[in-house]
């Protein structure tokens, strides 16, 4: 195959698109967490056994596929590139060779996924294609179920704000842990302690403390990084014990508009482990809407002003 021409590429390929009902957050969960695909890789009447998964450029994912009449199938996957939420690229080291490339794009508030097998040759795609394409739906099939499973419960809110500020000077608010820490929460919170490493994997720790004195602490990790563009991390309010009341991931996009920036927040809840976080997710909110206020007044004194 020469690889520099398109067309013998095209020859050398099996694509498979879908489009799924959730974000694209999700859907690299269901890849890159082993609850989740376990559960869903394979086509259909399949189970798969996982014996080695480590989900790092460099990671080796080793597992067995179990055929509805007993026959197993061992395979062995290596990731080679993993850019959330937007694409993966894996090789399958086993015969048949191929690379594995998923791409994420958003859809109309969906998410359309494809998925890319590029073989070695043409020869030996025509030699699998029969069988690798009504398989590789099957699969899709399994994950839309698994992605229904992973949504059930779901409480997802978005929300937008112009504020008459520079885009950088936002990222920079949003991101430094200093002026973070003036603005995040509802008004009258301070937040005594603030803590951001900004990377891919990085933690991001905030104790919010109320008008009463009670500290409200939240942890999470940053799952994606595009400056001055994007931003998305998890977030797990901790309750007395230690553990979290529920998990959350927050998408925040900023988009320069002239002399005003847009912020948009897609912010999604997608595990409840206590339920008396349902009654506080009434107010969520209301709470988001008046940290992007203190978020406009910071700006202001930072050279920004509130857009009206």
């Amino acid at each position: 195959m020469t690889r520099n021409n398109p067309a013998d590429v095209a020859n050398c390929e099996i694509v498979t698109t879908r489009v799924f009902d959730a974000p694209r957050e999700m859907l690299f969960r269901a890849w890159l967490e082993a609850e989740h695909l376990s559960k869903w890789w394979g086509p259909l009447g399949f189970t798969t056994t996982f014996h080695e998964f480590n989900p790092k450029p460099g990671g080796i994912w080793k597992f067995t596929m179990h055929g509805p009449n007993g026959t197993d199938y061992p395979n062995e996957m290596v990731f080679l590139e993993i850019e959330p939420p937007h694409r993966l690229v894996l090789d399958h080291t086993v015969p048949p060779r191929f690379l594995l490339l998923v791409e994420f794009d958003d859809f109309h508030g969906k998410t359309k996924m494809t998925f890319r097998q590029r073989f070695e040759s043409p020869e030996v795609r025509e030699k699998i294609k029969s069988l690798a394409g009504p398989a590789n739906e099957e699969n899709m099939d399994k994950l839309a179920a698994e992605l229904a499973t992973m949504g059930a419960g779901r409480h997802e809110m978005l929300m937008s704000r112009l504020v008459c500020a520079p885009r950088e000077l936002v990222w920079y608010a949003w991101t430094d842990p200093n002026h973070l820490a003036k603005w995040w929460g509802p008004r009258g919170f301070t937040n005594p302690r603030c803590e951001v490493d900004l990377r891919v994997g990085g933690e991001i720790r905030i104790d919010m403390k109320s008008f009463d004195g009670t500290v409200y602490p939240m942890e999470g990790r940053f799952l994606e990084i595009v400056k001055p563009e994007r931003l998305v991390f998890t977030a797990y309010p901790i309750d007395a014990n230690g553990k979290p009341v529920f998990e959350a991931t927050n998408a925040v996009q900023f988009t320069q508009m002239g002399p005003v920036t847009r912020i948009d927040i897609r912010a999604t809840v997608e595990k409840i482990h206590d339920p008396v976080a349902l009654k506080y997710l009434g107010g969520r909110e209301q709470g988001w809407s008046e940290s992007l206020y203190r978020l406009a007044d910071l700006l202001d004194t930072m050279g920004g002003r509130p857009a009206h």
